[in-house]
């Protein structure tokens, strides 16, 4: 409904839900003229609500006739809807009186049956626990009581008690004690059986025990108690700084007796299967999660050892000796683990549980070791002497004075050596744990040695006797002479040479092999390679080109000027060395010489004999017995010579030549005596490239040697060389086809 317009503020304020009539009252008396008005208004809403109900219940007057008419029918249904709930009590009263009396005496007869039955049960378990308890009677008095049956009985009477309340029955009363009774005499014989068969080794005693706790339902709680008292033995041993390996050895051997106890137990576990369930004994431990008995317990005995081994190595004052002690006390460990046998009882991953009881001393140990055998070359070469060093091999800042006899002596590396040798044999009594360890820091320790020796060495000092002039080499005037560096590099040198001379000498043959290592010596000659490498490579370039020149050109001069430069190189520059420490290098060196001359001389057609003396002279200056030192190559260049001299090449014993004279020289000899281009002109190469490759089939590869030979073949096909043309050729033909 709607009020007029002008009283439609007033009526909102009315239907506002806020609307407070104290509040509106109090306003409204707040003077006469505001009452007033307000009266009136509130007249004036009054009666024009009154005519909008009239003016609204005329509108709706023909509906609300409508309405009252339905309700006159549903009185009607009503009406009806009464009679059949009347009818319905009827029903039920009458179900009720027909149905329930007789379900009532239904629901007495079934509580009465279940209650007999009931009874039922009792009186037969009652007659089952006296037919079981008579049985145990019998088992228990009989002269040999059979302590696995009575369990078995025993186990089934106790499940009764449990589920049932007989012992409430007063006529059970004094048969229920007496079956506890029974209970805990065979559980505290078992239990004695079962102590007793460990320590003694008593296998019918275990047996009979362990079965009588499977049928007692509690084999492995009665197996956990067992194990507990046994690690309570492990960790009763004494262990203390006083008498430490002493009371090392008493842990330890408490330890393996203890688990020797405790595989022997596992093995009839093992082997046991229940004669009624045909159960084996293990499944019960795997359904309790232990797979080993003996791995669970010797977890938990190694952890009681760690444990007692950390508290005693806490005493400051004592784990500097602990340390010391540490390969006897690793030692102690492995001969424990192998006490008990590897494989067979232990695994690998149970023996390193013991051995981690020692982590931390034996990383101590090892880091002490490493101290021990690396503190010397920082005493040897410091590295305030390293950065002290310029490269003419004197002091920076200083007046000039040499530092090389600051350098090690052979003393100083004997020393060393026997240094090392002392290391590995502290640890020897432990090559499982701490031997393989200590030789690893041995041999860094010697490449450390070797590193620092090649940072030393003088890379400035590069000795140049030969010069270039117009395309020709000639001796520098005057003659270089050695500096301080030289000198260095020469200490350096001996000082790798006599510490591989010493690994050699003093460490005895069962650690050689693993400490003096191919890597070993390879990083001490790298060293001695960085003070000659550079000097011997500029010979055998100048030496290349010379001979070359020497064959090829008829230049001997330069040949000639790198003889004296090795002659001037022995007296004053290779002196500096120990007597025999280079003397590899110079045998290598002649060798080098030999081949490269021999190669180059093949090209040639004239007999070279000033050239073959002025090698020689070259040869004799660095060492001079090359002769013997270097026989085959000797021996090739004294018949290579010869044939250079000869004077008819066809009537020489191709086959016998063959036999000293390598097949590659020879042939390219050969057949620089047929009219042909020589090999360099056919393969397109210069004669000092043909030479870098002639010299390496001296090395006589497979490989090298068919490409040379197929080289041969392609030349002495492509000019038509006819094998009946002469013996010589016929000579060619046949070896570069074979």
């Amino acid at each position: 409904m709607r009020a007029s317009g002008g009283h439609n503020a007033l009526l909102e304020t009315f239907r506002k839900p806020d609307f407070n009539v104290a509040a509106f009252v109090k306003e409204a008396t707040s003077g006469q003229e505001k009452a007033l008005r307000l009266s009136q208004q509130l007249q004036d809403s009054a009666s024009s609500l009154e005519e909008d109900l009239r003016r609204e219940i005329a509108s709706c007057h023909e509906e609300l006739l409508l309405c009252a008419g339905s309700i006159s029918d549903l009185e009607g249904q009503l009406g009806e809807a009464s009679d059949i709930v009347g009818t319905l009590k009827s029903a039920v009263a009458r179900v009720r009186t027909d149905m329930l009396a007789p379900f009532q005496e239904v629901k007495g007869n079934v509580e009465l049956l279940e209650r007999m039955q009931a009874v039922n049960v009792l009186v037969r378990k009652l007659l089952r626990f006296l037919f079981d308890a008579r049985k145990l009677r019998s088992q228990m008095d009989a002269p040999g009581k059979d302590f696995s049956k009575a369990a078995h009985t025993l186990h089934e009477l106790e499940a009764v008690l449990q589920e049932s309340s007989l012992e409430k029955v007063d006529v059970l009363r004094a048969e229920v004690l007496w079956i506890r009774d029974v209970g805990a005499k065979v559980r505290r014989q078992s239990e004695e059986d079962l102590r007793t068969g460990v320590r003694q080794g008593n296998h019918i005693a275990l047996s009979v025990a362990l079965q009588v706790f499977f049928n007692l339902n509690c084999l492995w709680p009665q197996l956990k108690k067992l194990l507990a008292e046994l690690l309570e033995e492990v960790r009763q041993a004494p262990l203390a700084a006083a008498g430490f390996l002493q009371g090392l050895e008493v842990n330890l051997q408490v330890l393996v007796a203890q688990t020797q106890r405790v595989h022997a137990l596992e093995e009839i576990v093992q082997a046991k299967t229940d004669p009624v369930t045909h159960r084996s004994f293990q499944s019960v431990l795997e359904d309790a999660g232990v797979r080993s008995l003996t791995g669970h317990f010797w977890t938990e005995a190694a952890s009681v050892f760690k444990a007692k081994l950390a508290k005693v190595c806490q005493d400051r004052t004592f784990r500097s000796k602990a340390i010391a002690d540490c390969p006897k006390v690793l030692q102690s460990l492995v001969s424990a683990v192998d006490k008990l046998g590897r494989g067979k009882v232990m695994k690998s991953t149970e023996r390193e549980i013991l051995y981690q009881s020692a982590t931390d001393l034996r990383n101590e140990f090892l880091g002490e070791s490493i101290r021990r055998v690396t503190d010397p070359i920082e005493m040897m070469l410091p590295d305030k002497l390293l950065s002290s060093l310029s490269a003419s091999g004197e002091r920076i800042g200083g007046t000039g004075e040499t530092v090389t006899d600051e350098l090690p002596t052979m003393h100083d590396l004997r020393r060393y050596v026997q240094l090392l040798v002392t290391e590995l044999e502290r640890v020897e009594c432990c090559p499982e744990l701490l031997l393989k360890d200590v030789v690893r820091s041995v041999r860094s320790s010697v490449l450390f040695f070797a590193t620092r020796l090649e940072q030393v060495v003088d890379s400035s000092s590069v000795i140049q006797c030969l010069t270039e002039e117009d395309g020709r080499l000639r001796l520098k005037a005057p003659l270089p002479m050695p500096t301080a560096g030289h000198a260095r590099n020469a200490r350096l040198f001996g000082i790798a040479h006599h510490t591989l001379v010493a690994l050699r000498e003093l460490i005895p043959s069962r650690f050689l092999e693993s400490v003096a290592t191919d890597q070993v010596q390879s990083t001490l000659k790298q060293a001695q390679a960085a003070v000659v490498t550079p000097l011997f490579t500029s010979l055998q370039s100048s030496l290349r080109r010379a001979v070359v020149a020497a064959c090829l050109s008829n230049d001997e001069g330069q040949l000639g000027a790198v003889s004296q430069a090795c002659s001037h190189l022995s007296r004053h520059f290779f002196s500096l060395f120990g007597a025999g420490q280079l003397q590899g290098h110079l045998r290598e060196f002649c060798s080098f010489a030999m081949r490269c001359f021999l190669s180059a001389a093949a090209l040639a057609r004239a007999p070279l004999r000033q050239e073959l003396a002025t090698l020689e002279t070259l040869l004799a200056s660095l060492d001079p017995d090359y002769a013997s030192h270097l026989r085959y190559e000797a021996s090739v260049l004294k018949e290579f010579a010869k044939l250079l001299a000869s004077a008819s090449v066809e009537s020489q014993d191709f086959e016998e030549l063959a036999n000293v004279i390598p097949l590659h020289l020879l042939l390219t000899f050969l057949l620089h005596r047929l009219k042909v281009p020589s090999l360099p002109e056919f393969l397109r190469q210069s004669p000092e490239q043909y030479l870098e490759t002639a010299v390496q089939l001296w090395d006589e590869k497979p490989r090298a040697l068919e490409s040379f030979k197929a080289n041969v073949a392609n030349l002495s096909d492509k000019y038509n060389l006819d094998p009946t043309e002469s013996p010589l050729v016929a000579f060619i033909i046949a070896q570069s086809s074979s």
